[in-house]
């Protein structure tokens, strides 16, 4: 007399699947999360005088999931914008065998020679994004 299983292989491999699917979603909600952080705190600490508000514009973020565009966060003037997305699609196709990819753009071509003159553009920005991707981690693994 054994003991068997009220269960079959195939209600673990739903079970398994229910556990990499909410995972997923929970992850994606994280991104997305980091994502709206960094970007507003971009915005709000940038360094330069914004002429055209097209640079500003072209601040945004592009979320990946599994190769494919999940959302795109950009407000601002339609020639930023549209430079910014464009941007983080080419940045993204480089890293597609990633499930997710967050790609954080400052699309305008001048971005970098804003910021290499001494004035923020998205750079500072990049420690900001580790701490609340730091902070985001330590909640997800308490729950």
């Amino acid at each position: 007399m054994g003991i068997r299983p009220n269960f079959s292989s195939k209600d673990l491999d739903k079970l398994n699947q229910k556990i990499i699917d909410d995972t997923l979603k929970k992850c994606i909600q994280a991104y997305l999360y980091l994502g709206e952080r960094v970007v507003s705190h971009a915005k709000q600490s940038v360094g330069f005088m914004d002429q055209t508000g097209n640079l500003r514009s072209s601040i945004g973020y592009v979320l990946f999931v599994n190769g494919q565009v999940y959302k795109e966060f950009y407000e601002g003037r339609a020639v930023g914008t549209s430079e910014g997305k464009q941007f983080a699609r080419e940045l993204a196709s480089k890293a597609r065998k990633a499930p997710i990819v967050l790609v954080f753009t400052a699309g305008m071509n001048y971005a970098y020679s804003v910021e290499s003159r001494g004035y923020n553009v998205l750079a500072a920005s990049e420690n900001y994004a580790k701490q609340v991707a730091d902070l985001i981690i330590k909640q997800i693994m308490m729950k």
